[in-house]
């Protein structure tokens, strides 16, 4: 089965402080109950770059405490430097998390080779991982090429997947081909989920699974019985999710409100990142009526 995989937001309160609470549990198990198959753990939607070290470790183990055995637990490790990323990716398989996400190098533009040997020098450090490459170029300013993940992945064979937050499902069918159907490929942007999946992707990472995980986990479910049809339907319509809610150009702050509409308190988002003006919301409320169906409940 294709998974849904979903970017979990982190709750911080409006001083910014995170919070770990029950009410924050109550929507990750509900999460799970609507569909979701795994939790990519600080990834992108769940704030990493405006969290400490320390945070993002507390929030792993506080994922891992009440969801081991519930939901698949996917680490994101990812950091500006490399000591920190392995900080993070050691932390992580102290408490038995084996699959570990890890973003391209950002901030600085790096050339391709800086970005192989930090891939294979990550790898080689954290053996005893199954590593996924997470490329999102358009907030990195790094791209990761099909070329370069060949070499990364015939240089270090504990790199097992990536995620591919970039607009080009025929990597799915190249890398497959090169590399086996046992490599895992996941899209990021889930507005190109029939594109990625039809061509072989394992999955979705998803943020827009945090407030409406029906919608993306029978959209996927229709893929994989080919049910055609109804999937361009249900694509359509998250089309209009992505510019109504989670594509907005304050996605996290969008996210939260709409989740804080259906009834649960992910708080806010964390500075610099805005909350939403009156206008806003108000749009987000009487957009959140028509498609209320496909929430999370």
């Amino acid at each position: 089965m294709k998974k849904l995989i979903c970017a979990i937001m982190t709750k911080f309160d409006q001083d910014g402080n995170m919070v770990l609470d029950n009410e924050y549990k109550r929507f990750l198990k509900d999460l799970i109950k609507n569909g979701v198959d795994a939790f990519m753990v600080g990834g992108t939607n769940g704030e990493f770059p405006m969290m400490s070290i320390d945070e993002r470790m507390r929030l792993l183990e506080f994922i891992k405490e009440n969801f081991e055995g519930e939901v698949e637990i996917i680490a994101h490790v990812g950091a500006a430097n490399f000591k920190d990323t392995l900080k993070l990716g050691e932390h992580a398989l102290s408490l038995g998390i084996k699959k570990l996400s890890v973003v391209a190098p950002y901030y600085f533009k790096q050339d391709d080779r800086a970005i192989v040997d930090y891939f294979v020098d990550v790898a080689e450090a954290l053996k005893e991982a199954k590593l996924l490459i997470y490329n999102i170029p358009g907030f990195t300013g790094n791209r990761i090429e099909p070329d370069h993940i060949l070499e990364i992945v015939e240089r270090a064979p504990n790199v097992v997947g990536m995620k591919d937050s970039d607009a080009r499902p025929w990597i799915v069918q190249f890398l497959k081909k090169r590399l086996g159907k046992d490599f895992l490929i996941y899209g990021g942007f889930d507005n190109l989920i029939i594109a990625y999946i039809i061509r072989g992707a394992d999955g979705q990472v998803s943020g827009t699974s945090n407030v409406f995980p029906k919608l993306l986990k029978t959209l996927l479910e229709s893929l994989e019985t080919g049910d055609y049809e109804k999937a361009v339907n249900l694509q359509e319509v998250l089309d209009e999710v992505i510019r109504n809610v989670s594509g907005h150009p304050a996605f996290l702050g969008a996210n939260k409100f709409a989740l804080a509409l259906l009834g649960y308190d992910i708080g806010f988002p964390r500075k610099p990142s805005r909350i939403l003006i009156e206008s806003e919301r108000r749009a987000i409320k009487n957009y959140l009526e028509r498609v209320r169906e496909w929430s999370i409940s």
